[in-house]
């Protein structure tokens, strides 16, 4: 592992570039062909899994940036969470409204709630809305709660490590009684139909991860944990269609097994072990591919991919190729200048590059 002190660890930046990457594939579903076999369809069809990877990366990478932070310095949080998050997030989506105005030249009140709901980072709390615009920024919504909430979980924690296992499981109780209470025919846009309440035992696992590293000088004689990690991941993938189709009311336990006995060893693994994976997802190219992954997510769905395939080529590869592209052109002359740029002027601690780096979860 890399000295605590640079606060950065190369194997989780190129450890986003597979996150990414199992989202497209999971979108454009290259094997979605009768021509292969039906168990590499369903194994690529659960590839939404790479989402649960973010969420377990955020919660580690906000709690070993802060966690021990007494107190956190909330503007320069806060500016950071802003800076990494929304600029990009922002002109993306007003890029795709520009376009659909163009297209369409018209505009209505529908279009007007998807756009505040959109530029506020709201949409998620409504399933009517929760995939319009930049359909994959629904997730935002869920990182922006956690980011705004994770100071208020590391106090109690800090007061009593109980807190760790209480919280998630009171969020999830709250968001569990939200649904039901806006259940029904009433609830024209279906609010808080789908919440943060069960993703949170993913953020959690986040947070159990990183308290572990800081706290507890844990060693194995053999580098075994990594791929314990990778393979109940790969379990994961290829068995839980089988519990979703004989029980979909087990969600929230596949997902608390996934982020502890998966995700989690994973990620422990990448930053301890000296492993093949972590020495692929420490080169340069991975580093630099894990880096412009957020711009990567926000653009792999949307009209860009659309004007590959009509007016490119229609070939899944070549999509896939110049889209990460350009996602690395965007990452170096735009999003990171615009991040550099809010954090210098509004944060009053100059941020380091270790910092900028490692805090994109």
């Amino acid at each position: 592992m890399k000295k605590k002190s640079t606060g950065f660890i190369p194997a989780l930046t190129g450890y986003r570039t597979i996150a990414a990457w199992m989202i497209f594939v999971y979108h454009f579903m290259p094997y979605d062909n009768p021509k292969y076999p039906q168990w590499i369809r369903d194994f690529v069809l659960e590839f939404h899994m790479g989402v649960d990877m973010f969420f377990v990366l955020s919660g580690f990478l906000i709690t070993y940036r802060y966690f021990n932070q007494t107190p956190i310095p909330m503007r320069g949080y806060l500016v950071n969470r802003f800076a990494r998050i929304y600029p990009m997030y922002f002109l993306i989506s007003a890029a795709y409204f520009l376009i659909w105005y163009l297209q369409n030249q018209s505009w209505d009140s529908e279009k007007t709630i998807e756009a505040i709901l959109s530029f506020t980072m709201t949409k998620a709390f409504f399933t009517k809305y929760q995939f319009t615009a930049v359909a994959q920024g629904w997730t935002l919504t869920l990182e922006e709660m956690f980011y705004f909430t994770a100071p208020f979980y590391f106090i109690l924690i800090r007061k009593n490590i109980k807190w760790f296992f209480i919280i998630p499981f009171v969020i999830f109780a709250f968001g569990t009684l939200l649904q039901h209470l806006f259940k029904g025919p009433e609830n024209t846009w279906e609010f808080m139909t789908r919440n943060i309440s069960v993703y949170i035992f993913e953020f959690f696992a986040g947070i159990g991860l990183a308290y572990i590293v800081m706290k507890k000088n844990i060693k194995f004689k053999f580098n075994w944990v990594t791929w314990f990690g990778i393979i109940n991941i790969l379990l994961f993938l290829f068995f839980v269609k089988y519990y979703y189709l004989t029980n979909n009311t087990i969600g929230p336990l596949l997902i608390i097994c996934l982020s502890i006995f998966g995700i989690s060893p994973l990620l422990w693994g990448l930053i301890h072990e000296k492993t093949i994976v972590q020495k692929i997802l420490s080169t340069k190219l991975f580093v630099l591919l894990g880096k412009s992954s957020y711009i990567f997510y926000l653009v792999h769905k949307g009209y860009l991919p659309v004007f590959i395939n009509d007016y490119i080529s229609d070939n899944k590869l070549v999509n896939f190729i110049l889209l990460n592209v350009i996602s690395i052109v965007m990452f170096l002359y735009l999003e990171e200048p615009i991040n550099n740029f809010i954090r210098r002027k509004w944060n009053p601690k100059k941020p380091t590059v270790a910092n900028i780096i490692n805090e994109k979860a």
